[in-house]
């Protein structure tokens, strides 16, 4: 293991202690296991939505094979 110093927050010390009392644990052996949660957390939670892509069919309204038609539809549309 490791060893660091780390400055924690008086009421945080106070839950840690309590907690090394109650399992009986190292405080190092306690936090590293909290630790080891809340980062196994965070990589659960994605960090970028997925694109859910939908398509659907689209049915053509213009006869594309008649030419006349096609040939006057932006004069229709523009009136």
């Amino acid at each position: 293991m490791s060893r660091i110093t780390v400055d924690i927050d008086g009421t945080l010390l106070k839950e840690l202690k309590a907690l090394q009392k109650k399992e009986k644990q190292s405080l190092g052996q306690i936090m590293s296991q909290l630790l080891a949660e809340a980062l196994f957390q965070k990589r659960k939670t994605p960090r970028v939505s997925k694109l859910h892509w939908v398509s659907r069919p689209m049915k053509a309204r213009v006869d594309f094979f008649d030419k006349e038609t096609l040939y006057t539809l932006p004069d229709e549309r523009a009136k």
